[in-house]
């Protein structure tokens, strides 16, 4: 029995599923390629893009971060508790919307579909999120860009999940590195009146 699909599309899509004839293979897997495609053409984020979504989805973000960190209220390092199947499929999932790529037969990465608007997303954050520290900040970053990327596909058990795992064992260094920076700017502010230089 055939079965009809009426969906609007816009140029961009319309654009990508017209690429259709030239993909080899079965429907299904041309469809998936289609999609891939999709995601890749996706324009790059922008600062105010951010902060508009990021104030529009605030709600959401906040109840995610606040299930994120109940994990870390059972386990300082949440990893450690997952099984191998847990891990794979987080992982897989994670591959399926272009957010980490295999390097070689045993690492994986992240690739420039996710890092990218995460560095402007997390430099975002704080404009909308107040009084909240750099590891918040990386969470928010990471939930709001996955579930861009994802196009809120990701269920939010597996949103939660992915964002642990890509904050444990990458994204996290950079909120170390913010933390670094705001004591070393606390610790070294210059009183005004002490500032010049002695004469030699």
């Amino acid at each position: 029995m055939v079965k009809w699909v009426v969906v609007p599309l816009s140029d961009r899509e319309y654009q990508v599923l017209g690429k259709i004839d030239e993909l080899e293979g079965p429907a299904p897997l041309k469809l998936r390629e289609l999609l891939r495609a999709y995601l890749q053409s996706t324009p790059r984020f922008k600062a105010d893009f951010h902060i508009i979504h990021l104030e529009e989805k605030k709600d959401f973000l906040n109840t995610m971060l606040e299930d994120i960190w109940k994990e870390y209220e059972l386990s300082s390092t949440p990893l450690e508790k997952w099984d191998q199947e847990k891990a794979t499929t987080v992982r897989e999932n994670l591959m399926e919307i272009n957010a980490i790529r295999p390097v070689g037969p045993f690492n994986i990465t992240l690739t420039g579909f996710l890092k990218k608007p995460w560095l402007s997303a997390y430099n975002s954050v704080s404009e909308v999120f107040e009084d909240i520290d750099e590891f918040s900040q990386a969470n928010i970053a990471t939930i709001y860009v996955l579930d861009f990327l994802s196009r809120g596909t990701f269920e939010p058990e597996l949103l939660k999940d992915s964002t642990i795992y890509l904050n444990e064992i990458y994204l996290f260094t950079y909120a170390v590195a913010k933390r670094k920076a705001h004591e070393f700017q606390k610790s070294h502010k210059i009183n005004p009146e002490c500032s010049v230089l002695p004469s030699h």
